[in-house]
């Protein structure tokens, strides 16, 4: 019986230790892991960056970042974060709710009634604050229009103003009744940057400099308002053949058009580090309350089923991946992607960069990260 007992009681024991174990890859599994994606999709470079719980970081490159040349991607080249960059915009909209500044529920042209050209926009007048940031406000795509890049080809360091980026969507038809589907569209975003500016009164990226990047020593992110751009690699894109951008869209580190066009759609550089740093501070809402952030990642009622395990809540995806529950947000600019990722279960904040807007058709971005993360547990 002493036997049986001992038996018993050390299996016992190592169950326990499997389930309280930390696994993880190795950083050699890691390099290896991104090389093989690089490899499988044909793509010049990839960063990524992971931050475990404790706060510890890790920082990884692999790939090119100049083909022709040989120039190797690292992890100080600074990309275009797309549409990650709305997140900075709902972290600084939801500081301006908790301060009394603005409602969800407010009607948007609430805050411009001499703003004519509104009026134009399809739902104009139906349209709330909440549906700007969920996307249920039925607002087409402006960026899906060929006349935004015969601009862009014919002048390509144009200054956008507010209503020369929406007049493209002008008497368009809306693309479903206000708040009755779900439709993603930067318009919704642009709309959002308008209303911040009314009211603070400052310029969006003042703002966000002063609220978030700062404070917070984000010092590798920074507004994508100039061709030129320090620390940009090469991008290299296959976009269709009305955007005229296909090939190369960085040359000597000036970008093919002023991505000051894109604004509060994402509107930012960043390191891959700088946005895994940021993925931590967003969804553990260390600048908001958790109330926020309660209604940030739950799911809308239109964004409940978008297919590919993906639902949207006010702001941000929530993913379902490999291992676990994931919220976060992907990002396009032509001639690069981006996601950025935290997995509440885990505790784990996670970014990845590519100098290429293809991924071949072999994968997602969030399939990326189940390949590096693979068997990942702390």
């Amino acid at each position: 019986m002493k036997f049986k007992f001992s038996f018993w009681a050390a299996l016992f024991l190592v169950f326990i230790s499997c389930q309280n174990s930390t696994s993880k890859p190795s950083s050699d599994e890691i390099v290896r892991r991104m090389e093989s994606l690089v490899a499988e999709n044909q793509i010049p470079g990839l960063n990524f960056s992971i931050v475990y719980p404790d706060g510890k970081q890790e920082d990884y490159s692999v790939g090119f970042a100049d083909t022709l040349r040989k120039q190797k991607l690292t992890t100080e080249h600074n990309l275009f974060s797309g549409s990650i960059g709305k997140t900075y915009l709902v972290a600084l909209f939801m500081q301006l709710v908790e301060e009394g500044r603005v409602e969800l529920s407010d009607p948007f042209v609430k805050y411009f009634p001499e703003t004519e050209w509104l009026q134009l926009l399809p739902n104009a007048n139906d349209i709330s604050i909440k549906m700007l940031l969920s996307h249920t406000s039925g607002l087409p795509r402006y960026v899906d229009e060929k006349g935004v890049w015969d601009t862009l080809q014919a002048n390509p360091d144009k200054v956008w103003t507010y209503k020369e980026r929406l007049s493209f969507i002008f008497n368009h038809k809306a693309v479903h009744a206000p708040g009755q589907a779900w439709a993603y569209s930067d318009c919704n975003y642009l709309l959002l940057g308008m209303l911040i500016e009314k009211l603070t009164g400052s310029d969006f990226y003042d703002e966000v400099r002063s609220r978030i990047l700062e404070p917070e020593e984000l010092r590798a992110t920074y507004p994508a308002i100039k061709r030129n751009l320090p620390n940009l690699p090469v991008g290299y894109s296959r976009m269709p053949e009305f955007s005229r951008l296909n090939g190369i869209v960085v040359s000597d580190g000036k970008y093919a058009f002023n991505p000051q066009m894109e604004w509060t759609g994402g509107g930012f550089v960043s390191t891959t580090a700088d946005l895994a740093r940021w993925a931590k501070l967003f969804y553990e809402h260390q600048l908001f309350s958790g109330e926020a952030l309660k209604q940030i990642t739950t799911p809308n009622r239109n964004g409940m089923d978008l297919g590919n395990g993906q639902q949207y809540g006010m702001g941000s995806f929530i993913y379902d991946t490999e291992i676990g529950k994931a919220y976060g947000h992907t990002g396009f600019a032509p001639g690069f992607r981006s996601v950025f990722a935290y997995y509440p279960k885990q505790k784990i904040a996670v970014a990845l960069q590519l100098n290429s807007d293809y991924l071949g058709e072999k994968m997602s971005l969030i399939q990326y990260l189940d390949r590096i993360l693979h068997g990942i547990k702390v």
